[in-house]
């Protein structure tokens, strides 16, 4: 059960203003736990309070971080681009830089420490959440904040008279959330790029002109082409874009018995091996070699994102699970106390136990829609098909 909240601030001038306490202010206003908030926006609870608590270290890049925030805003309904100025000020603030448009991801511990179908441990039993998050390079950043000013002032000054405007345009679109990726060139710059020909003056008809029409009236005009009228297409933003989705065939995985990293103890731990429950499905994945990120489903629970440093690890337990991990080959992955293999040549691998389900499912398992929330492929298939009704209907009525 969560914590007793209030509205009374952190007593601090330091965290006045910053993204935290305004997105946790919000929520209690609007009546709404980290729970609620965390089956809404289909975040876990775990991030959901490093983003209040401004904990970035305990987040992902910058591009997840604004995914998360667009989502929270959604949810309890208060103005998007108020947000995103606090996200932005408060990453200035937080971590001594500006708010990038791209960053590689960080190191992050999940799934929500309440959640009891999913556990995550760490390399070591010292800390006492089961996360553990591996230290970034920020740590240098924060020896030379007393000189960052100057540089970043010293900066602005050189590109403000050849890139204002350029600048003005970039921050303008990033304060409003408005990413313009992949929508092809505009109408208005095209049309202003090719120019139609100037016609040329029509000359005086004389006599001669009158009579040479005359004569070739007999040849009938060559038939003029008339330009099809293009319909344009309804108002209808798609949140749902059409997928093609796949049923499962063959093999997801093959089980090792035989394998030397069953008895491995520093592989599998002997309290993973007695945590064993023949009855329901039995997961243990560990990372080896790397970082990896995946997302999963237990039962009839939420779907789940998390990120896996190395040498940490994640054990899920459940009648029913479902996985989509990236990176796969930089882990190690039990089944009932048993290594798997999970071939693949892109890296990245869905899985389904127990086998018998597969008939159940289709891939991909969690697409994303527009609103960069994941959905199961069953239940995007359902919201698609409505929106491809609706589009066809305002289509006829047009």
């Amino acid at each position: 059960m969560e914590k007793q909240e209030t509205n009374q601030g952190e007593g601090t001038n330091a965290g006045m203003g910053l993204l935290g306490e305004y997105l946790k202010q919000k929520r209690l206003d609007k009546n709404f736990t980290l729970e609620k908030l965390s089956q809404k926006t289909k975040i876990s609870v775990n991030i959901l309070k490093s983003l209040e608590a401004n904990d970035y270290d305990h987040l992902p890049s910058a591009a997840y971080i604004k995914g998360f925030v667009q989502s929270y805003v959604k949810v309890l309904g208060i103005p998007q681009d108020e947000a995103i100025t606090k996200m932005e000020y408060t990453y200035l603030n937080v971590l001594g830089k500006p708010f990038p448009f791209l960053n590689h991801t960080k190191g992050m511990a999940t799934p929500t420490p309440g959640q009891p179908a999913g556990v995550q441990r760490t390399p070591t039993e010292e800390t006492p959440t089961p996360h553990e998050v591996i230290e970034s390079g920020d740590s240098i950043i924060d020896s030379t904040k007393s000189i960052l000013p100057i540089v970043i002032f010293g900066a602005v000054i050189l590109l403000f008279v050849g890139g204002y405007k350029l600048i003005s345009t970039v921050v303008e679109s990033e304060v409003n959330g408005q990413q313009e990726k992949d929508l092809g060139p505009k109408i208005e710059s095209s049309s202003a790029l090719v120019k139609q020909p100037e016609k040329a003056p029509e000359p005086p008809k004389t006599e001669a002109t009158a009579t040479t029409a005359a004569s070739t009236e007999a040849t009938p005009p060559a038939a003029e082409v008339k330009k099809e009228e293009v319909k344009p297409e309804p108002d209808f933003p798609r949140n749902f874009p059409t997928i093609e989705f796949k049923k499962v065939r063959g093999k997801l995985f093959s089980v090792k018995t035989d394998a030397p990293e069953n008895e491995d103890t520093a592989i599998l731990p002997q309290q993973i091996k007695d945590s064993m429950n023949s009855d329901i499905q039995n997961i243990y994945i560990r990372a080896t070699e790397g970082n990896t990120w995946l997302s999963y489903k237990i039962d009839a629970n939420p779907i789940e994102s998390v990120i896996i440093n190395k040498d940490s690890d994640l054990f899920l337990q459940g009648n029913e699970i479902r996985i989509f991990l990236g990176n796969v080959k930089v882990t190690k992955i039990f089944y009932n106390n048993y290594l798997i293999e999970t071939p693949t040549k892109s890296g990245v691998k869905s899985l389904i136990f127990p086998e018998e389900s597969n008939a159940k499912f289709q891939l991909p398992l969690f697409p994303k829609a527009k609103d960069d929330i994941l959905y199961t492929a069953e239940d995007y298939i359902k919201r698609m098909k409505l929106e491809e009704e609706e589009l066809e209907k305002r289509k006829a009525n047009q």
